[in-house]
C-alpha cells in the first residue's frame, strides 16, 4: 500500500482503478506461480479475465476515471504489481528449492 501511495501520490482519488488494476493482474501471476504445467485452458481464461477487465472499465465509466490511464498509469501498476507478486514468487521458489517436496524428490531420482 505503501508503495502505492508512493507512486500514485498526485492521483490519490483514482485509488479504485489503481487497486483494481493491480489487483487483476497480481491474482493472474497467482494462479501462473501455483500450476505446474501451464495449459491452453489457463490461457484462455487469463485472456478472457483480461477481457472483462477492459470491459468492466468500459461499462462502469462511472466508477472509474479513465482520463488518466496511460502508460505511465501502466507501468506504475506493473511496477506495484511487481512488489507486491515478486517477493512472495521467489520465496516460493527459494522453498521449492531447498526444500522439495517427497514427489519432487522421487521424480530427481528417477
Amino acid at each position: 500500500m505503501f508503495c502505492a501511495i508512493y507512486l500514485f501520490l498526485d492521483s490519490f482519488v483514482n485509488i479504485v482503478s489503481i487497486t483494481f488494476t493491480a489487483l487483476i493482474f497480481i491474482e493472474v501471476l497467482n494462479v501462473l506461480t501455483e500450476v505446474h504445467k501451464v495449459k491452453l485452458k489457463m490461457i484462455l481464461s487469463i485472456i478472457f479475465t483480461v477481457f472483462i477487465y477492459i470491459a468492466s472499465i468500459v461499462f462502469f465509466r462511472n466508477y472509474f476515471d479513465t482520463s488518466y490511464i496511460d502508460m505511465e498509469f501502466m507501468l506504475k501498476t506493473l511496477i506495484l504489481t511487481g512488489v507486491s507478486w515478486l517477493p512472495v514468487h521467489i520465496i516460493k521458489m527459494l522453498i521449492e528449492r531447498l526444500d522439495p517436496s517427497q514427489e519432487a524428490k522421487v521424480q530427481k531420482n528417477q
